[in-house]
């Protein structure tokens, strides 16, 4: 059974969200080592994929997690993928995703880790109101 622990995380985002959603993760549960953000900002996609490139560098496994999988980001980060076989694309990052794998990326095996990511990224997306069935709050 292979343990997620070691491994890094690299949000790649468009403008500062990644910086903003680390730094909010961060105020929640301290520093996180092994975790950095890539933001296309003024970066040709040559240019994004190159310092991914690098950020993917060293032995490991790796979690991308991109905003919008369609998006130049998620082509990035599909493409790095393919020179390198430990790394899960994680798309559609949001808080509750990112929370799920700083908590737990040292204590789960790979393979439930990849699952907690999926379950906590859906559950923490929702709509409540505008219909009278929806009123009551959950």
């Amino acid at each position: 059974m292979t343990r997620a622990s070691g491994v890094r995380g690299v949000l790649v985002t468009h403008g500062q969200l990644g910086a903003e959603l680390l730094r909010t993760a961060e105020s929640i549960l301290g520093p996180q080592p092994r975790v950095r953000f890539l933001s296309n900002a003024g970066l040709s996609a040559q240019d994004l994929a190159t310092r991914l490139d690098e950020a993917l560098a060293g032995a490991g496994p790796v979690v991308l997690f991109v905003d919008l999988g369609g998006g130049s980001c998620g082509h990035i980060c599909a493409v790095a993928r393919r020179d390198h076989p430990k790394v899960l694309v994680a798309r559609g990052v949001n808080l509750p995703m990112l929370l799920e794998f700083l908590h737990h990326r040292d204590r789960v095996p790979l393979s439930e880790l990849k699952a907690r990511l999926r379950s906590k990224g859906r559950e923490g997306i929702d709509c409540v109101g505008w219909d009278a069935a929806d009123e009551a709050c959950r």
